[in-house]
């Protein structure tokens, strides 16, 4: 590699990487707060935070790494012109496609990238988040006793007619099975609940009677006890079944589902618009550099302030224009896989204009 081409990648992976941070750190502020509040509430560790967060940051690349080329491009190409090297190296006999074609090649590796990402990896560590979130939030971090009211305890339902919170003692008590063996009961008159720090909850019944519903209403089975001990763990069964969203499907899969027989034209029209826009959504880079470079290029004393700002309102008009075909596509069955491409044509079109401006000067 030249001299120009290092010099170019020394100023712009910086402020890449400085912009996928930041855009990254934005978009995941709303879901670490609820992850943190969470974890907090049910006394999760901050590994598992920080797992969840491995999980989603594909889904958020689709957005963040477009919108940092875009930004860092911009910035990369406005300090150049600000310092006057653009001037100096047209000057000096350099095309426009010797000056950009670094940042081309780095357009085409994220949009190949993101292809790969959006189809696959995205779906697959969305689906594991949100799984292990379904999941931790059925888990039991602590039990909070009441004197006279009912407690939940996984598949049991405890009431007391008088609880210690400080020591976990219990009185007349009464304890209700609501999954299997539907309308066990048990009661005693004394107990105890304890925490069993990293594992769950040991409740202990002394004195107590058991009875177990016959087939009938009149008929039942009794039995009295000296001590009942029954073990609840922190991370309960989950007895909800989540129902996966559409981003959570591979593409593979959206297909297959699409083109099944007696599918709803609804849902048709659904998972062929995701696709799409995952497709659309990854080349999103490639038509960035033919907007930016000429744009970075073709200014006197550009600078890099303008450079953001105006990258700012082309991923306005971008995205803006993306949502229009994800609406179209959602609507008009023959528009289904078309539409969200609107935004990559218009921007291609803009770009291939800029371009032949900028070569042209």
């Amino acid at each position: 590699m030249s001299i120009l081409p290092r010099y170019l990648m020394r100023t712009f992976l910086p402020l890449f990487a400085l912009c996928l941070a930041l855009f990254t750190a934005v978009l995941l502020m709303n879901t670490f707060l609820k992850l943190f509040s969470l974890a907090v509430t049910k006394g999760i560790s901050l590994a598992w935070i920080l797992s969840c967060f491995a999980r989603l940051l594909p889904y958020f690349m689709s957005l963040t790494v477009p919108m940092a080329f875009l930004v860092a491009l911009l910035m990369a190409l406005g300090q150049f012109s600000e310092r006057g090297e653009v001037m100096a190296l047209r000057s000096s006999g350099f095309s426009f496609r010797e000056m950009t074609w670094p940042f081309l090649a780095m357009a085409v590796f994220f949009s190949g990238l993101l292809l790969w990402v959006n189809h696959k990896v995205s779906p697959e560590g969305l689906h594991s988040f949100r799984s292990r979130q379904s999941q931790a939030t059925q888990q039991l971090a602590r039990i909070d006793l009441e004197p006279d009211s009912y407690v939940n305890l996984g598949e049991w339902r405890l009431y007391a007619k008088e609880a210690d919170r400080a020591t976990g003692g219990i009185k007349d008590a009464y304890l209700v099975r609501a999954g299997v063996d539907r309308g066990l009961r048990v009661s005693a008159p004394r107990g105890s609940l304890r925490l069993k720090k990293g594992q769950g909850f040991m409740l202990e019944l002394e004195d107590g009677t058991l009875q177990l519903p016959g087939r009938t209403a009149e008929k039942f089975t009794s039995a009295a006890f000296a001590r009942y001990r029954l073990f609840i763990p922190l991370a309960a069964p989950v007895t909800v079944t989540r129902a996966a969203d559409t981003q959570e499907f591979k593409s593979l899969h959206l297909w297959g589902m699409a083109r099944a027989p007696g599918m709803p034209k609804e849902r048709r029209n659904e998972y062929m618009v995701e696709i799409a826009v995952r497709s659309a959504g990854a080349f999103s880079p490639f038509v960035f550099f033919w907007i930016g470079a000429p744009l970075g290029l073709g200014f006197h004393r550009f600078g890099k302030g303008k450079g953001f700002v105006v990258s700012l309102g082309i991923l306005f008009l971008f995205y803006g224009l993306l949502a229009l075909g994800i609406g179209l596509g959602r609507r008009y069955d023959s528009l289904s896989f078309a539409a969200p491409w609107i935004a990559d044509v218009v921007g291609l079109g803009l770009g291939g204009w800029l371009t032949l401006k900028a070569v042209e000067r």
